[in-house]
């Protein structure tokens, strides 16, 4: 058996390897519905979530972002209809509120404080705290201080970003096209703790229910397809994401047997502890078979 990664990404356990290959014919019609209300929502919510953006309300723009590209993964990894599109509209509800929030607080920012009373008194806003504020910062040029602010947004939004990928977002032709100078200057400058960042996207997989071991998350958030995290980072996040491998084995088995292709027991292990495939560990298989009822 073989191994194919996603265009996302992650491996999608509802198949046997490789993960891609045509759906069985038999599979349900209900199925499919679920199938298909993930790509509709994830294009609904990333529409809403363009709409937000261009309003002072951006930031709920950017959630509603994030939540649309979620859905949308994982809408394109059980083939869902309409979940390429949620992809697209959640990316770009995602950027358009990440730049409408820096406009509408540089324009709050760079309204004029009230003047001092006339009688000075005290109860007047002081003048002094705003270039206190401004100097303890990084100072650059306004296309730094710009890919900054967006490289600011995309950590704040909790997806997980790895250095590699935040630059190669800030500098990509589909993302924000700063140059790669202004980029790097803002990955240096962000403040991020990459560790963190590495917790935050195991998290994210483990959230999407489709079952991931060890050995096969630490792959995903290493991998030049997947989020590009090194090695010592992907080994952090996967001992502090608080997964129950157990737990997950179960994830991943139960996604097998609704596939409708069939699986014995032997088969379904196999499939769970292979290289090419969950690379759970024997008792993890075993476990995961006893809890879907193959004895």
């Amino acid at each position: 058996m073989s191994d194919t990664t996603p265009p996302d990404g992650r491996t999608n356990p509802a198949a046997p390897v490789p993960p891609e290959g045509p759906a069985a014919p038999g599979t349900k019609p209900k199925k499919e519905k679920r199938k298909a209300g993930l790509g509709t929502w994830a294009r609904a919510l990333g529409v809403i979530g363009i709409i937000f953006a261009f309003t002072p309300a951006a930031g709920f723009g950017i959630f509603l972002g994030v939540v649309a590209l979620v859905l949308g993964i994982i809408g394109l990894l059980r083939k869902a209809r309409a979940a390429r599109a949620g992809v697209i509209l959640g990316a770009l509800a995602l950027i358009l509120g990440i730049i409408f929030v820096n406009v509408y607080s540089s324009r709050s920012s760079s309204s004029p404080a009230p003047a001092a009373s006339p009688t000075g008194s005290s109860s007047a806003p002081a003048a002094a705290p705003a270039p206190a504020v401004t100097s303890s910062g990084p100072s650059g040029t306004a296309a730094q201080m710009q890919a900054l602010a967006a490289a600011k947004g995309y950590l704040a939004s909790g997806i997980g970003f790895s250095e590699a990928s935040l630059t190669k977002q800030l500098t990509s032709s589909a993302g924000n096209g700063f140059p790669q100078a202004d980029a790097q200057w803002a990955v240096d400058n962000s403040g991020a703790d990459w560790n963190a960042e590495a917790v935050k996207a195991a998290k994210g997989y483990l959230a999407s229910g489709i079952g991931f071991s060890e050995a096969s998350l630490t792959k995903q958030l290493t991998s030049s397809a997947g989020n590009q995290f090194t090695q010592p980072q992907a080994e952090y996040a996967v001992a502090n994401s608080g997964a129950d491998w157990n737990a997950e084995a179960v994830k991943a088995a139960k996604g097998y047997m609704s596939s409708g292709l069939g699986f014995s027991r032997q088969s379904l292990i196999a499939q769970l502890t292979s290289p090419a495939g969950n690379q759970f560990t024997a008792p993890q298989a075993e476990y995961a078979a006893d809890q879907v009822g193959l004895k």
